[in-house]
């Protein structure tokens, strides 16, 4: 036998990963993921039973969460990112093959398409599709690798894959352009639509970086398995899996609310306004850690002077967050940021002059009874310098 297989022998399979699961009514948990069914989880080591209805996230323990896909692959309407590569289409839907080899191709609807990236997106591209600075406002925009952009409307992508046929002049014949001169593709902003499932639903992460909507999901411990809006089975292996998020369920997103009140005051006259699923400079809302920076999802980007209330109406039990400084935009900065409830505040340490070091402090207050939460985020010593604040994962929770 040689070294390294009685090496491997030794060293067993690998553990299973653990994961932290937060909950409606109970403090957060750490465990083996053991099964996963109908908006609820059961762990082990230790043992926990979240009931079907209570799960609001499971988050893999001391792993960040990944950024988008870097190579080929599309955006969705509602902000899916989707690893992989379109392999032919119509005017109504694209036939595309997941990079993550657990699925099967998927058809998905074209108008459920806002864009698609066929080589690695340039690093600084924005985060919205809208906003390429290429793309079009009534049209549908693609870009080739030799950096021109032809506007037109998308007709269909060959049945091999080869050609995509862009009808530029309408009454005229489609240009048929090839594929491998196709850098990426901007849809039609105005068209670009994805219903939200009806009540709740599932979002993964995968360790790839795709972000994938699921309606229905399960899991036995060792695989996940879900279907997406547009009827796409997915079945992943769980070490695979980095977050699972449960959305229209027990959590509400201060992304997704109207506050109560707005103030910013901005320094010198300059004030950068509150983004919702973005930093205030409207990038990905990226916030470091010990095991590295993590990409988040949901979120806002404050900077300071930023005052911001939400009516809680005496809904809610909890109050969640990791506050910090953007891992960009953030790194030499100093901010003071304090929270209220009912205008009392709450002191949370490392919070009152938040660093970058200290970054993130993760928060979960008792606001059972409250009417209303208020976020402060004022200059540090540092004044408003590189003072980019995130709010990740900030929801309320019944």
């Amino acid at each position: 036998m040689t070294p390294i297989l009685a090496l491997a022998l030794a060293a067993g399979p690998a553990a299973p990963p653990l994961f932290v699961a937060h909950a409606s009514g109970s403090e957060p948990q750490p465990g083996r993921l053991v099964a996963v069914a109908d908006f609820g989880a059961t762990l082990a080591d230790p043992d926990a039973k979240i009931d079907a209805g209570r799960l609001v996230s499971l988050r893999r323990a001391d792993t960040p969460l990944p950024p988008w896909p870097r190579d080929r692959h599309i955006v969705l309407a509602n902000g899916d990112r989707l690893a992989g590569t379109v392999t032919a289409g119509d005017g109504l839907r694209v036939t595309f093959s997941p990079a993550e080899k657990y699925a099967d191709k998927w058809a998905i609807p074209l108008t459920a398409l806002a864009a698609w990236w066929a080589t690695a997106p340039p690093a600084d591209t924005p985060a919205d599709p809208a906003k390429y600075p290429w793309a079009a406002a009534r049209t549908d925009a693609v870009r080739l690798r030799n950096g021109d952009t032809l506007a037109g409307s998308v007709e269909s992508v060959s049945a091999d894959g080869s050609l995509l046929r862009l009808v530029v002049d309408p009454g005229q014949p489609p240009r048929a352009i090839e594929l491998a001169d196709v850098a990426a593709v901007a849809f039609d902003p105005a068209l670009a639509r994805m219903r939200k499932p009806k009540g709740a639903y599932y979002r993964v992460v995968t360790a790839g970086g795709s972000r994938i909507t699921l309606t229905s999901a399960a899991s036995d411990g060792t695989t996940l398995t879900g279907t997406t809006p547009f009827g796409g089975k997915l079945s992943l292996p769980v070490p695979d899996v980095v977050a699972i998020d449960v959305f229209q369920g027990k959590a509400a997103y201060l992304s997704d609310l109207k506050p109560k009140r707005s103030e910013v005051e901005g320094f010198n006259g300059l004030g950068w306004p509150v983004a919702a699923d973005r930093s205030a400079k409207g990038n990905p809302l990226r916030l470091p850690g010990p095991a590295g920076v993590s990409w988040c999802d949901k979120g806002l980007g404050t900077h300071p002077k930023t005052t911001l209330t939400y009516d809680l109406a005496g809904k809610y039990r909890h109050f969640e967050a990791a506050v910090g400084l953007d891992a960009v935009s953030g790194r030499r900065g100093t901010a003071d940021v304090r929270i209220l409830v009912d205008g009392k505040e709450r002191p949370i340490p490392g919070l009152k002059t938040l660093t970058a070091a200290a970054s993130p402090v993760s928060v979960r207050l008792d606001v059972a009874g409250a009417k209303e939460l208020t976020l402060v985020v004022d200059f540090g010593p540092g004044g408003d310098v590189q003072a980019d604040v995130n709010w990740a994962d900030a929801r309320l929770v019944e």
